[in-house]
C-alpha cells in the first residue's frame, strides 16, 4: 500500500512538472490534458486520476511551488522601527527573485502571459486578480505603519500609494517576463523600486505641505 501511495505521488509530481513545461511552451489554451500526459510519459487516465481539468493543474503548480499567486504579497507589518525600509527591501527581494529564480519566472510567465482568457481558466484568473488586491492591501498596511512611525505624512493617501507601487512593480515585472532572461537584473530592479518609492516620498511631502 505504501509503495502504491508513493507511486501515485511520484506520478502526480511528474504530471505537474510536465504541465509547467507544456503551458510555458504552448500557453493554456493550446495545451490539453492529452498534451500534458504525453509530456509526462503517462496515460490520459493517469492525468484524470489526479486532476479533473487544466485549472486544477494550475492550482497544483502554485501549491507545490509555495509561491504566492501575486509576487508582491508582503509580510505583515511588525513592530519594526523602520517599516518603510522593510517594505522596500521585501518588494525588492520579491521582484528580484521572481525574475531570477528559474521556476518562479516560469510559473509567473505562465500565470501572467500565457493564461489566456479561456472560460476554463476563468476561476484561476479571478484568483490571480484577488491575490493582486490582497497584495495591495498588504502594501497599504505597511505604508500605514510607516505613517504611524512618522516616516510618511499623515495626510498621505496610503491606499492610492499602495495601488501605485503595486501597479508600477507589476507592470515592470510582466514586461520583463516577456523579454529574454537577464542574468544580472539587479540594477533595473534597484531603479524601479527606488523610483516607485521616490514617487511616494514626493507625494507624502506634497500632502504635508497642503
Amino acid at each position: 500500500m505504501r509503495r502504491t501511495r508513493l507511486q501515485a505521488l511520484d506520478t502526480r509530481a511528474k504530471i505537474i512538472d510536465a504541465a509547467e513545461r507544456a503551458f510555458f511552451l504552448r500557453g493554456a489554451t493550446r495545451t490539453s490534458l492529452d498534451d500534458i500526459a504525453k509530456e509526462a510519459g503517462v496515460t490520459r487516465g493517469a492525468v484524470y486520476g489526479h486532476f479533473k481539468n487544466k485549472e486544477a493543474v494550475f492550482h497544483a503548480m502554485f501549491e507545490c511551488s509555495d509561491l504566492p499567486l501575486d509576487p508582491f504579497a508582503v509580510a505583515p507589518c511588525s513592530s519594526d522601527d523602520d517599516p518603510l525600509s522593510r517594505l522596500r527591501a521585501d518588494l525588492h527581494r520579491r521582484l528580484r527573485d521572481g525574475l531570477q529564480s528559474t521556476r518562479a519566472r516560469r510559473l509567473y510567465s505562465i500565470a501572467f502571459t500565457k493564461c489566456e482568457s479561456a472560460p476554463e481558466m476563468a476561476h484561476f484568473c479571478e484568483r490571480i486578480q484577488m491575490a493582486g488586491l490582497r497584495a495591495e492591501a498588504q502594501i497599504e498596511a505597511a505604508l500605514q505603519c510607516a505613517v504611524s512611525r512618522g516616516q510618511l505624512s499623515a495626510h498621505l493617501d496610503t491606499r492610492q500609494a499602495a495601488n501605485f507601487i503595486h501597479a508600477a512593480l507589476s507592470g515592470f515585472f510582466r514586461k520583463r517576463l516577456l523579454m529574454p532572461t537577464q542574468l544580472k537584473a539587479d540594477d533595473e530592479v534597484d531603479q524601479i523600486v527606488a523610483t516607485a518609492f521616490r514617487c511616494i516620498d514626493s507625494s507624502s511631502s506634497m500632502a504635508s505641505s497642503l
